[in-house]
């Protein structure tokens, strides 16, 4: 089983029309919403405040807006249950996009405060999501 298919239901913000997203993911566009929640500063900052657990150097751009302005470096960040990419703050701060009841009520559980993972604890999670194969090396070449 992959690591995509044990944490599928602790992946929050996979929207089809991104590119880092599922095929079979929901709506960004059939998402947006006029208003958010009365919590949804609270959420922006806990999205913000996750620890990253894989950094990239590609840049996300807003696929709404139409000049598709940039925001900001892809990173997937965890707060150790629960895991989403950088732009996620952004489509719910301008776009009032919900996310999982589940993670809300999470997040809020925690007096809307990640916990501070330490780097043992993201080298964990990570080895889990990103497993890695030990399997040595044949050169078919000799």
């Amino acid at each position: 089983m992959s690591s995509e298919d044990v944490h599928a239901d602790r992946f929050i913000g996979e929207f089809q029309e991104l590119e880092h997203g599922r095929t079979n993911g929901p709506s960004l566009r059939g998402s947006v919403r006029s208003e958010g929640e009365a919590h949804e500063a609270d959420l922006v900052r806990y999205l913000r405040a996750g620890s990253v657990l894989a950094a990239t150097t590609s840049r996300v751009h807003d696929v709404l807006s139409p000049g598709k302005e940039l925001i900001g470096g892809l990173h997937l960040l965890t707060d150790g249950e629960w895991f989403w990419y950088t732009d996620l703050a952004h489509y719910v701060e301008h776009y009032h996009v919900p996310v999982d009841a589940r993670f809300v009520d999470h997040a809020r559980r925690r007096s809307w405060t990640p916990p501070e993972l330490s780097d043992a604890d993201l080298v964990r999670i990570s080895e889990v999501f990103f497993p890695y194969d030990s399997a040595p090396v044949v050169d078919e070449g000799q």
